[in-house]
């Protein structure tokens, strides 16, 4: 019982739930040096949002491969893994998504401060105010 718990929690946190989210967020880590497509995605939550919902701030942590170009005649090097920590800024008006990530949750928060600036912020165990 215990292990099946675990394995839905497991399946919990790294469930993203916003398909054109999830695909951003590979885009864009396939675009800065990473192998996207099989990144781990985890604790993808919202933040903060702004009344009446089109304005949405998530944060995620991804554990992504380094994509280190290598001539064809060269031998791919071992795999290296970065821990990254991210958000996304979502205006569903303009249908926009904005993702940034970070070597380390600090400056995470940093860019959520200015991001966040006039919407309502989960505080608590999940959010990123303190």
């Amino acid at each position: 019982m215990t292990s099946w718990w675990q394995r839905l929690q497991s399946k919990w946190d790294g469930w993203c739930g916003d398909r054109e989210m999830e695909q951003s967020i590979r885009r864009h880590l396939s675009q800065n040096g990473y192998f996207g497509a099989t990144a781990k995605l985890s604790g993808v939550r919202l933040v903060a949002v702004q009344r009446p919902g089109w304005q949405q701030l998530f944060r995620f942590d991804v554990c992504a491969r380094v994509d280190f170009r290598t001539p064809d005649d060269q031998p791919d090097p071992e795999p290296v893994y970065h821990n990254l920590y991210g958000l996304v800024h979502e205006d569903i008006r303009h249908n926009r998504s904005q993702v940034r990530v970070f070597d380390t949750p600090e400056q995470r928060v940093e860019l959520f401060r200015d991001w966040s600036e006039g919407l309502i912020c989960l505080r608590g165990a999940k959010g990123l105010l303190s």
